[in-house]
């Protein structure tokens, strides 16, 4: 036998049909239908009457919701515009500073490379061009200063 609904068979619903019908008569039957019929219509009713309330009273709420939904994207749209700005601006001024220090270590650096002498050019590692090597060292050799150096106290 097939299953028909919540586990009972086909058979178990004949038997209780039999037993509606030996108790209350044909008579019966068509009344309890009626009367089934329009519990299950009320019913159908009330739950779309409560549906109905439930949505009403809650449409209220979803647009105030979704009022502060939106508020609060543009908050946050305001806040992240706020903070490009800053970043925007701090990056300015960093630049700005950097092309500053730039500009007058360069300028600096031009007055000192044309006023050392010889020894300090040893000492410091600075070659004719005014740079240092990797070492610290000019690019002569150090048996070339000393050499140089001793003829120079000479």
């Amino acid at each position: 036998m097939a299953i028909f609904l919540f586990g009972i068979s086909m058979g178990e619903i004949i038997i209780v049909f039999l037993v509606v019908l030996l108790l209350f008569g044909a008579n019966k039957i068509p009344e309890f239908a009626k009367m089934l019929g329009k519990g299950m219509n009320e019913f159908r009713k009330a739950t779309e009457d409560i549906k109905r309330e439930f949505n009403d009273s809650t449409s209220d709420l979803k647009e105030d919701l979704d009022e502060a939904r939106k508020y609060i994207n543009e908050q946050g749209r305001e806040m992240k515009q706020d903070i490009e700005r800053a970043g925007d601006e701090v990056k300015e001024d960093f630049e700005k500073g950097r092309m500053d220090m730039e500009k007058r270590v360069h300028e600096e650096t031009e007055d000192v490379v044309g006023e050392t002498d010889d020894p300090s050019r040893d000492i410091y590692g600075i070659g004719e061009d005014g740079k240092r090597d990797e070492q610290g060292k000019s690019e002569d050799s150090s048996e070339e200063k000393n050499d140089s150096f001793d003829r120079k106290n000479e």
